[in-house]
């Protein structure tokens, strides 16, 4: 009796140890999420709480004015570059807790979806447009992902959303 009860304490001691395990790397390991990296942040932009960056709907992170804002914001860059192809261009990137942008990563497609390149030189000039606007609103005090996507047709940008 007594081997069958100390059984039952460890293997519910090992379930639990496993669960509390697994649900500290899901807290912790989201899919993503975007790490510093030194080779291509700017150490400058800081987080407020590295563990904890949510998704902009999630706390309502957004830009003054809206998308029609940041549309009316870079369309000079909108009309002055030109690109060879058509396909869509998203940055995602974090607004901080104290409205300041960071950790850009960008991803290219092509207009049927498959991985594309366009020009860099294009590339980090709307990346350096979207640094310059002032008008992010944290939606709480907290760091959150942002997601900018560029629809680009016959060389010309025709949609930001």
């Amino acid at each position: 009796m007594k081997n069958k009860l100390n059984i039952l304490l460890l293997s519910s001691f090992l379930l639990a140890l496993t669960l509390a395990i697994w649900i500290y790397y899901q807290t912790t390991h989201r899919i993503g999420d975007i790490a510093f990296d030194k080779n291509i942040d700017n150490s400058a932009f800081i987080v407020c709480n590295e563990d904890r960056i949510t998704q902009y709907y999630s706390v309502g992170t957004n830009y003054q004015g809206g998308e029609r804002t940041i549309k009316k914001e870079l369309n000079e860059l909108i009309n002055s570059l030109n690109f060879n192809e058509s396909g869509f261009i998203t940055y995602r990137f974090v607004v901080n807790c104290k409205n300041r942008v960071g950790r850009f990563r960008v991803k290219m497609v092509n207009s049927d979806l498959k991985e594309n390149s366009f020009k860099s030189n294009n590339i980090k000039q709307i990346q350096e447009s979207i640094k310059s606007l002032n008008g992010w609103k944290a939606g709480k005090l907290l760091d959150s992902y942002y997601v900018l996507n560029f629809k680009i047709q016959n060389g010309k940008i025709t949609d930001i959303f």
